[in-house]
């Protein structure tokens, strides 16, 4: 929802986006759980002209329209949301001039299930909800 909302909406001050979905199309494509997402997408994508539709309601497809500045976790062992996707946002951010920060993570799982990882993702996320927030006040004159 991250990449969507921040592709859809420029007024947020920063975003995070963890192990996020950013292309429906490679989540069927590689995702542990794939076929769910044909429920909500008419099918497979495999089927017909729904790579289609698999393309529009995906948050790569509008992209390019993303200006929020964006912190991008994810596991490189992660089955469920590939690490590919995050890549995929990264170069996106990036190839458009939009201040990124992207890190992964050494093991594998949706969300790190040992506390030395879940301390460094939240202790990351709070830094740079903070920094940006903190220019954003800044900026406003507030």
């Amino acid at each position: 929802m991250t990449a969507w909302l921040t592709a859809h909406y420029d007024g947020w001050a920063a975003a995070m986006a963890g192990a996020a979905v950013t292309d429906w199309f490679d989540w069927y494509n590689m995702a542990d759980m794939n076929t769910w997402a044909g429920f909500g997408l008419g099918g497979s994508p495999w089927l017909n002209d729904n790579a289609t539709n698999y393309w529009r309601q995906s948050p790569m497809a509008y992209a390019h329209q993303i200006r929020t500045p964006t912190l991008i976790l994810s596991n490189r062992g992660d089955e469920r949301v590939t690490v590919s996707q995050s890549y995929k946002l990264y170069h996106a951010l990036k190839d458009n001039g939009v201040e990124v920060q992207f890190v992964v993570y050494p093991i594998a799982g949706h969300f790190p299930g040992d506390p030395v990882h879940q301390r460094d993702v939240r202790r990351r996320w709070i830094a740079w909800i903070a920094e940006h927030f903190d220019r954003a006040t800044a900026t406003s004159g507030r």
